[in-house]
C-alpha cells in the first residue's frame, strides 16, 4: 500500500544530535535548524554594521581628504596674513564681521573698506532680542 511518497522517510539529523530531521528544515531538527537561523542571522548583521562601519569610514576619510584640500587651496598664499595690506598678523589677527583677516592698523571698518551693513545687523538682533510690548485691547476687563 505504500505510494512510494518520500516525504513519509525518517532520517536523522544532519548535525549529528540523534534527533529525526526534516526536508522543510534543510534536513535538521527543529532545534538545530532554530540555531542555525539565529547563526545565520547574527552573521548577517555582523556583516552589515561591518560594512555600515566601512562606508562610514570611507564617507569620513573622503570628507577629510576634501577640506584639507579645500583649506590648502584657500589658505596657500593668505595664510595669517592682513587682507588689506599683506602683513602677518599670527595670534593677533581681527576677525571683521565682512570675515576678513586684518591686522591692527585695518581691523576698523573705514579702513579697510569694509561691506558689511552694520546697521541692518544689529537692527535684525534687537529685533529678536526685544519683545513686542502691546497694551490690553479690553478696557472693560479687570
Amino acid at each position: 500500500m505504500d505510494s512510494g511518497n518520500s516525504s513519509t522517510t525518517e532520517f536523522l539529523c544532519v548535525k549529528g544530535c540523534g534527533f529525526y530531521g526534516a526536508s522543510e528544515n534543510r534536513n535538521m531538527c527543529s532545534k538545530c535548524y532554530l540555531d542555525f537561523i539565529k547563526n545565520d542571522m547574527t552573521a548577517n548583521s555582523r556583516s552589515a554594521e561591518t560594512q555600515k562601519s566601512e562606508s562610514m569610514e570611507k564617507a569620513i576619510t573622503a570628507e577629510i581628504e576634501e577640506k584639507s584640500e579645500s583649506i590648502i587651496e584657500e589658505g596657500g598664499s593668505s595664510k595669517n596674513r592682513c587682507e588689506n595690506c599683506n602683513k602677518k598678523v599670527g595670534l593677533t589677527g581681527f576677525k571683521c564681521r565682512c570675515g576678513k583677516l586684518l591686522c591692527g592698523m585695518h581691523r576698523y571698518p573705514q579702513e579697510h573698506s569694509c561691506d558689511f551693513d552694520f546697521k541692518d545687523s544689529d537692527r535684525r538682533v534687537l529685533a529678536k532680542q526685544n519683545v513686542i510690548v502691546k497694551g490690553d485691547k479690553m478696557d472693560d476687563r479687570i
